[in-house]
């Protein structure tokens, strides 16, 4: 699927905020899910739109609240992600009875 030129550096911009180490895997998941997005709105390319939303969709529900100031930092209007950072979608209780590593 084809990229916008803006897309890209937001994806960019997105993934240099997370640690080196785990940058790329962030970054990868993040395009997959940009390119779904996209693809459920079928586009034949990937908009900035669909980065943010892929990128709120790869961060797990409990740390989106941290996304807003991110999301308003970046220029967009966050408000128009109100329904993606509130929204589980993508995360299920798969792990419900099974303890985490941090106890929870």
């Amino acid at each position: 699927m084809r990229w916008d030129g803006n897309a890209e550096r937001t994806l960019r911009s997105l993934a240099d905020m997370v640690p080196a180490t785990l940058r790329e895997l962030a970054s990868s998941a993040a395009r997959d899910e940009s390119e779904l997005v996209a693809s459920e709105r079928a586009a034949n390319e990937v908009a900035v739109e669909d980065v943010v939303r892929g990128w709120i969709r790869t961060t797990p529900p409990e740390q989106r609240n941290g996304l807003v100031a991110v999301i308003d930092e970046l220029g967009f209007d966050v408000e128009l992600f109100a329904d993606d950072l509130q929204s589980a979608e993508g995360w299920s209780d798969e792990n419900d009875g099974e303890s985490e590593p941090n106890g929870r």
